[in-house]
Formats: C-alpha cells, sequence, structure tokens
C-alpha cells in the first residue's frame, strides 16, 4: 500500500479525515479501587466450589418467622401430614413429590404437577455457560421432563444429597453452586431455590440475585417441619415477588432451549409483548448480575434492539450505562466500534428482596459474536488495535474511561473488506483511524471488525461529576490491571525501561501528531533506591484508575487468548498447570508472571501453543512496557503520559501485524476445543477429568 501524501502535509491518506491537534488532558482523577472478586472459570463448577463461592455473599440465616415472611406465606398454608415414616433422608424424592402433589391439588389444580427427580448422574444440557454440573436433586414441572432429563432454563430447583464420604463444608459448597447456576439459567427470577438433604434435617437454600445467598435449615423432627416444607414447595409452583413479572413467558426451542417472551416498556405510556429472545451470556449472579438476550430481528421504530442487557445495579449510582453511551460517547457524533443503546428503563424490585439495586434494562442495536470465538490470529491482533484506538478515543474526546475490558466485553462483528468502497461523506469522528485503513484493506478509516459493550462500570470524567458517589468496582478479575487490583501502583523493581516502538509509516502518515509527542524514548535502566522507603499510603492515595490500566488489560485479554486456544493444525498441548494459576492468581501472582516473559528469552515452555511460537517477541514486547509502573517515572520522561501505553502496544502490535501478513499462523484457524491444563502431578485418569471444555466459552451462542 501507498499513500499520497507525507506526515507533514496535514492529511493522514487519500480518505482519512482531518487530524486535530490533541487537546489537553484534563487533571480529573478517577474513582477509588473497590474489592474484586476472585476468578473462576463461570462454566466450571470444581473451580467454583473452590475459588469462586466468597463468604461475602453469605448472609445472616433465616429464623422460622423470617423464612416464612421471605417466603410472604407466614400462617397461610393449611395444616398438612407428609408422614412420619418419609421424615428422612433416604425418603425425601417420596416425601418432596407428596407435598408438591397436595400443594397442586389445594392452589394449582388447573396446572402442571411440580416433579423432584434423582438427576445426580445427569448433567442438564442447556445452560448459557454450558456448564456441567450434575444436581442430585432437581424439581421441575411434569411437562418439561423429557426422558428424565431436564433443561437448566426449566428448573425450579436444584439441590444437593450429602454423603456419608464428603466432609459437610464440601456437600455445602456443592448445593450453593447449584444456585450459582441456576440464577445464571434463570434471568426471569430473582430468587432461585435450593437444598441440602442430610441425616439431620433440611437446608433451604435462597439465591437471591445481586445479594447473596440466605438459608434456612429444618431438621426432620421438627414439630411443624411438614408446613415449612410445604411452604417453600409453594414458592417453587407461584414465584410470585420472586419472579420479574416482566417475563411474560418461556418455551422450548430446539436450536437454543429457551425462548423468552418479554414485556418491554417503550415509553410511560406504552408496552410491547416480544417473543424471541434467547438468553446468550450470565454473570456475576450474586453481585451486579447481569443476562444478555438476543433478538435479531426485532426493531424498536426504525432503529434495531437486537440485544437486551438486564443488571441489577447499585442504588443511587452516579453513572448509568444508558447516560454513559447517549450522552457521553455517542453525544455529537456516533463513535464507531461502540455499541448504540436503543432504549433503556429501570424495573422496579420489592424492597422485601432488594434493598440495594435496581434492575436496569437496557436495549442495544448491534451485536457480534465472544471474542474467544474470533477465528485466526491476525483477526485477533487487529481487533485488539482497534480497541485500544477507541479507549484513547473515548479518554481524549470523550472524557470516558471504560475500566472494565475483558473476554466478554469485547466482541468480534465479521466485515468483509471493502477497498474499493467509496469514502464517507459523514464527518466522522477526529483522531480515530481503524486498523484496516492502516493495512490497506478498507477505504473507510471508521470501518472496524470490533464493538466494545458493556459500559456498566465506564465513567465520564468530566468537571460536572464533582465529588459525587462514585463506582468502587473497577474490572474483571484475570483481566484487571495489576495496579487496579492493589488499589495503588505496582511496587518498583530493578528492570529496563523500553523505548518507544518505532511507527511504521501507514500509522506515522495517520498520525504525527502522536508520533512527534514520543519520538525520543530510548531504552534505559530503572531503580532509584529511595523507593525502597515509599510511602505505600500516600502511593494508595494518589491512586486512580485510569488509560494506561484500560491498556494493560488489553495485554491480559491477548495472553488469555494465546494460552488456552487450540490451533486446528497442530498437535494437542497442554497449558502448564504453575502459569495457569498465576494468571488466574492475585496481583502479585501476575507480576510475577510478567516479570516472567518480559525478559528478552524464550517464552516458558507450555505457556502458549508452539504453532504460536513466533507470538513470543510480541508478547515479550508487550510485558516489558508493563514491567516499571509508569507512577515511578520521574515527571519529564513521556513514558509517564497517560497515553503512552496505548501508544506503544499500537505500535507493537501493527509493527507484527505488518511484518507477519501472510505467515501461516497468523490465519490458522482454531479448534472447537481447547487446551487443556497440565498438572504432572495428578495421574492420566486424572488429568482427563480436567479437561478444560470451555476455557474460553468457544461454544457459546455466536449471535450474541
Amino acid at each position: 500500500m501507498s499513500f499520497a501524501t507525507s506526515p507533514d502535509s496535514g492529511h493522514s491518506g487519500p480518505n482519512t479525515p482531518p487530524r486535530g491537534q490533541v487537546p489537553p488532558v484534563k487533571p480529573t482523577k478517577s474513582s477509588p479501587v473497590g474489592k474484586v472478586y476472585k476468578y473462576f472459570l463461570p462454566e466450571n463448577r470444581e473451580q467454583y466450589q473452590k475459588v469462586g463461592h466468597d463468604e461475602r455473599f453469605m448472609l445472616r440465616p433465616f429464623d422460622e418467622s423470617g423464612f416464612l415472611d421471605f417466603l410472604k406465606l407466614k400462617d397461610q398454608l393449611p395444616e398438612v401430614v407428609l408422614g412420619e415414616n418419609l421424615r428422612k433422608q433416604e425418603s425425601f424424592l417420596e416425601l418432596a413429590n407428596t407435598a408438591a402433589q397436595i400443594i397442586k391439588d389445594e392452589y394449582f389444580s388447573q396446572g402442571n404437577t411440580l416433579e423432584f427427580r434423582d438427576t445426580g448422574n445427569k448433567s442438564p444440557p442447556g445452560h448459557v455457560t454450558d456448564t456441567k454440573c450434575k444436581p442430585n436433586i432437581t424439581a421441575a414441572f411434569q411437562n418439561n421432563w423429557k426422558d428424565d432429563v431436564v433443561r437448566w432454563p426449566f428448573i425450579q430447583l436444584a439441590g444437593e444429597t450429602a454423603s456419608r464420604g464428603k466432609p459437610p463444608n464440601i456437600q455445602r459448597g456443592q448445593a450453593i453452586s447449584y444456585l450459582h447456576y441456576l440464577l445464571l439459567a434463570r434471568p426471569d427470577l430473582y430468587v432461585a431455590q435450593g437444598l441440602l438433604s442430610s441425616e439431620k434435617g433440611l437446608t433451604f437454600f435462597f439465591g437471591i440475585g445481586g445479594e447473596g445467598i440466605r438459608e434456612f435449615h429444618v431438621q426432620w423432627d421438627h414439630e411443624r417441619f411438614d408446613q415449612l416444607l410445604c411452604a417453600f414447595i409453594y414458592r417453587l409452583y407461584q414465584p410470585g415477588h420472586f419472579a420479574d413479572s416482566s417475563y411474560i413467558n418461556i418455551e422450548f426451542d430446539k436450536e437454543t432451549t429457551a425462548k423468552y417472551t418479554i414485556n418491554i416498556r417503550i415509553s410511560e405510556r406504552e408496552k410491547r409483548v416480544v417473543s424471541g429472545f434467547y438468553p446468550i451470556y450470565a454473570r456475576n449472579p450474586f453481585a451486579t448480575r447481569t443476562h444478555v438476550l438476543s433478538h435479531p430481528r426485532f426493531k424498536l421504530g426504525d432503529k434495531n434492539l437486537s440485544i437486551l442487557k438486564d443488571q441489577l445495579c447499585r442504588v443511587g449510582r452516579r453513572f448509568k450505562e444508558l447516560k454513559i453511551l447517549q450522552e457521553h460517547v455517542h453525544k455529537s457524533t456516533q463513535v464507531p466500534g461502540v455499541v448504540v443503546a436503543t432504549y433503556g428503563e429501570t424495573i422496579p424490585i420489592g424492597e422485601h428482596l432488594l434493598k440495594v439495586r435496581w434492575k436496569h434494562r437496557l436495549g442495544l442495536g448491534e451485536s457480534g459474536s465472544p471474542f474467544t470465538s474470533i477465528p485466526t490470529l491476525s483477526q485477533v491482533l487487529e481487533t485488539l488495535f482497534d480497541v485500544l484506538e477507541v479507549l484513547r478515543y473515548l479518554r481524549l474526546h470523550r472524557e470516558v474511561l471504560y475500566r472494565d475490558i475483558s473476554s466478554g466485553n469485547v466482541l468480534y462483528v465479521e466485515n468483509s473488506s471493502d477497498r474499493s468502497s467509496p469514502p464517507k461523506t459523514v464527518p466522522l469522528p477526529q483522531d480515530l483511524c481503524f486498523v484496516k485503513y492502516l493495512l490497506g484493506e478498507s477505504n473507510d478509516p471508521s470501518k472496524t471488525s470490533m464493538l466494545l459493550v458493556d459500559f456498566n462500570l465506564a465513567e465520564h470524567l468530566g468537571p460536572e461529576n464533582g465529588d459525587k458517589t462514585r463506582i468502587d468496582r473497577t474490572g474483571t478479575p484475570i483481566f484487571i490491571a495489576r495496579a487496579v487490583e492493589r488499589g495503588a501502583p505496582v511496587p518498583p523493581t530493578l528492570a529496563r525501561v523500553p523505548g518507544i516502538p518505532h511507527s511504521c509509516s501507514p500509522y506515522a502518515t495517520a498520525h504525527p501528531d502522536r508520533v512527534e509527542k514520543f519520538s525520543s524514548l530510548i531504552e534505559k535502566q530503572h531503580f532509584d533506591p529511595d523507593l525502597r522507603c515509599i510511602d505505600v499510603k500516600k502511593s494508595r492515595d494518589e491512586f486512580s484508575h485510569e488509560l494506561n490500566h484500560d491498556a494493560e488489560s488489553v495485554f491480559w485479554l491477548l495472553l488469555y487468548w494465546a494460552m488456552v486456544v487450540q490451533p486446528e493444525k497442530g498437535g494437542k498441548e497442554m497449558i502448564g498447570a504453575e502459569f495457569w494459576s498465576q494468571l488466574i492468581g492475585d496481583h502479585d501472582s501476575r507480576n510475577r508472571l510478567i516479570r516472567n516473559i518480559a525478559f528478552p528469552r524464550p517464552l516458558p515452555t507450555n505457556l502458549i501453543h508452539s504453532l504460536y511460537k513466533p507470538l513470543e517477541p510480541l508478547i515479550t514486547r508487550l510485558a516489558a512496557v508493563l514491567v516499571i509502573d509508569s507512577h515511578w517515572l520521574a515527571a519529564p520522561d513521556p513514558r509517564k503520559d497517560l497515553y503512552y501505553i496505548t501508544e506503544a502496544f499500537q505500535r507493537l502490535i501493527l509493527n507484527f501485524i505488518i511484518d507477519n501478513r501472510g505467515k501461516e499462523f497468523m490465519h490458522c484457524r482454531l479448534a472447537m476445543c481447547s487446551r487443556w491444563m497440565h498438572n504432572p502431578v495428578l495421574s492420566r485418569t486424572r488429568m482427563k477429568s480436567r479437561l478444560i471444555d470451555g476455557w474460553c466459552a468457544m461454544k457459546e451462542v455466536v449471535n450474541r
């Protein structure tokens, strides 16, 4: 590709919009850092039990009065007798089905019967995370059982039967894990019900979305055992305040297992009942619980409304996603590569359930495939370059800081090349140019295959925000910048600070202002003896989330992809357990991983698949940029600039793409399965049981 103009001519290419001077950055600080929840693979039950279960989600247990008050059934059920001979662990299923039949005959004679079954050796299909966990006890309505199997979206209760071979805490953790997955599978429920049957009695569990888990234990010989069990089962028949009434109906669909009919409030006076929303994504059931549903053909007026996102957000939050997208991101000119919000509404939740959260529903006009479904390394690198371009544009020109780069928030939109398409006449955002234009694959600088979604944690840093209450959670575990997780700069160390990578001709032509700003940086040794006596408290007080931290998250996203993918060509290889544990560990663990990668030597064996060995120099150079936190650099050093890491990363990625275009490893497609985790301590049989079917959610619905 050739350009007709030079960097000094005032134009960046034949069809590139004029570039203006970089405006000064306002010294506005981002929000303080809050606690970050532990990371676990969303589809992996065992990891949830060992890592994801957090005692912060365990709320105060109910007493008998509180249990009935929560159910809103105090003194409302008839006196029933189920039979003392059934009140024991081995007879629980018969007991529960007897109670279910009595409740049905008394209150719901026209409906289906609720059935409790032993499903301990079967994994229910149809979960949005593709989990393979196996509840021992499952309750569902009779018409939803097919060949003794029920799909996750139709499960009313998932529970555990205690066995003598497992410690009580393990059994309790298993029962809690089913609540976690049931809340993810049921966007129509605010509260999921579960239980643990043991020799001592029953423990009833309530998974309250966005809040946590409450429980109530009743012994087999309790004088009101029958009435308490019937009260619990009544709410399975009639969820009442446990359910979101805007979900009108759920149907079985052969392709996706669940299809929802939802009552959407278009305005204060108008509602529409719309059928055909499919669940495609869910996470964080006990925190900011999020469900994403897809309807590719639905329009709101002349606008697409292909995606609905339901999210439980804290009451009184300063930043709202709809406002960020409509009033700040797309305020004057639509920003390419950023999702467009079509509509939003707030759904009230009774105080009886949630006192600290509201349910926000956001309608989005665009969709794409998960980041981990991007088929080749070349497309991954192009996507990451464009992510960095959008992040710096939003910070510079919109005063918006994204703050939550993760594999779930970067989508891929398949686009064909349009080198012959005419230039756009619509004014484009200033200082924005995506990789397809720089590579000569498009005549449109705004052409991108990347879509940034989920601005729930984004901040607008304008002066009008003042000192109002701010969001304190600032990232997704595994992808979050180390300093953000620490709440303070990464501790200094002896290392070399790299110089600025060279800028290739297309980049220099498109961005002469950027090239000039970072034109004279050479490698230098860094170690200040005085830093051994740093004031940790002061560094924490001065710290805030910034653009350079979002850029670091892009590095973790690339490393995550490179570690888990299995190419179609080349033998199957395993991930080293040591490196995986460092990646999913805390900030200190990931800091060790950064230092190990940053040295100019071959990467550790098994870190990435051998077919991608040519990618090692790029990963090493990106890591080297991150070793020394810019907080410790002297003020005159341009590397202290909040745009420096973004600049260095974009140059490195673009140079690598150009140097390796056409090479086989860049275009080798991925296999549907992911790499295994290798643990030399495990036996061969146990290693097979650790097969990582869903490290990167390859089987997620790609119509996202």
